[in-house]
């Protein structure tokens, strides 16, 4: 749920009424949010499909932090974007990435050329990750969920 929206009860996981928002729960919601409306390349968001667009990697999790469409890229000179969610969004953006360079690191340590299976992947851009030839909406929701249960674990989450 976005802060914005206007909760009925408390949440299920804390007395206080600040509920604190990792960047696992917005990279698996971002992962859902590409499971209900779809995946896109290209662009931040399907055109023609609002308010739930189709959406790349980047435009799942600013629905995830922002809980609507927003202009990601100006996301410091729009008034309409709440503070709290551009710090949701970079926050989880950054785990993301780094957890991608991680695994391509790993990917490459025990790459064996003499096997004659593909270069592993290389790509530190996220947005040319996302828009690549080979890439599927199956891989990105894996990812993002892989990234989230890996932010869960390094971090002490009881998730």
């Amino acid at each position: 749920m976005n802060r914005t929206q206007n909760p009925t009860g408390t949440a299920a996981d804390t007395d206080s009424p600040t509920v604190v928002v990792t960047p696992a729960d917005i990279l698996r919601g971002a992962a859902y949010y590409l499971e209900e409306h779809g995946w896109n390349r290209r662009n931040y968001y399907a055109e023609g499909y609002k308010p739930f667009p189709p959406a790349c990697v980047a435009g799942a999790i600013g629905m995830a932090a922002f809980g609507r469409c927003v202009d990601l890229l100006y996301l410091n000179t729009d008034p309409r974007v709440d503070r709290e969610g551009l710090r949701d969004y970079q926050r989880a953006v950054d785990f993301f990435c780094t957890y991608r360079t991680d695994q391509m690191q790993i990917a490459l340590d025990t790459y064996d050329p003499a096997s004659g299976d593909p270069t592993p992947e290389w790509d530190f851009d996220l947005y040319a990750w996302n828009d690549h030839a080979g890439q599927t909406a199956e891989h990105v929701i894996a990812t993002l969920r892989a990234a989230a249960d890996e932010y869960d674990r390094t971090h002490g989450s009881l998730r």
